[in-house]
C-alpha cells in the first residue's frame, strides 16, 4: 500500500500517508501494508473532482487540509471553484490525513453542522405527514 523506498513497488509514498498507514494500529487491531492489483487500478481510475459540477443541488461539503501531498490541495480547490451549490469548504492547516488525527475536533464540528444544517428533519414535512 505505503512505502517510502523506491524500490518498493507502492500505491502512495506520499510521506503523510505513510507515516499514517504505517503508524501502530489500536490494539485489538491488524492491519496489513497490502493493497490488490485491482484495488490500485480502482484507485488510478476515481477521479472525484471530474463529476464535481454534477453533485448540485446536493449539499456539498469539501474539507481540505492547505498541506495536502496526497490529493493536492490546488486539485481540491480547483474542484471546488468547479462545483455548484449549495457548498461549503472548511480548510484545515493540515495535511490529507489531518481530519481524522490532529485536526479531528475541527473536522468533527465542521461536518457535524453541516450534516444537521443539510440532514436534518424538515419541520414543516413532518407537519404535513401528521396532518395526514
Amino acid at each position: 500500500m505505503v512505502s517510502a523506498g523506491p524500490a518498493v513497488a507502492a500505491s502512495y509514498r506520499a510521506p503523510d500517508a505513510v507515516s499514517y498507514y504505517l503508524q501502530q494500529p489500536p490494539d485489538g487491531t491488524r492491519w496489513d501494508n497490502s493493497v490488490t492489483v485491482r484495488s490500485t487500478r480502482k484507485a488510478r481510475m476515481y477521479e472525484p473532482g471530474t463529476f464535481v459540477d454534477r453533485v448540485s443541488p446536493t449539499p456539498l461539503l469539501m474539507i481540505v487540509g492547505k498541506q495536502d501531498t496526497v490529493t493536492l490541495t490546488d486539485t481540491a480547490l480547483a474542484a471546488y471553484n468547479r462545483a455548484l451549490h449549495p457548498k461549503e469548504l472548511v480548510m484545515l492547516s493540515g495535511g490529507h490525513f489531518s481530519p481524522y488525527t490532529t485536526e479531528l475536533a475541527q473536522a468533527s464540528v465542521a461536518a457535524t453542522d453541516f450534516f444537521r444544517s443539510h440532514l436534518a428533519p424538515n419541520t414543516s414535512r413532518q407537519e404535513d405527514a401528521a396532518d395526514r
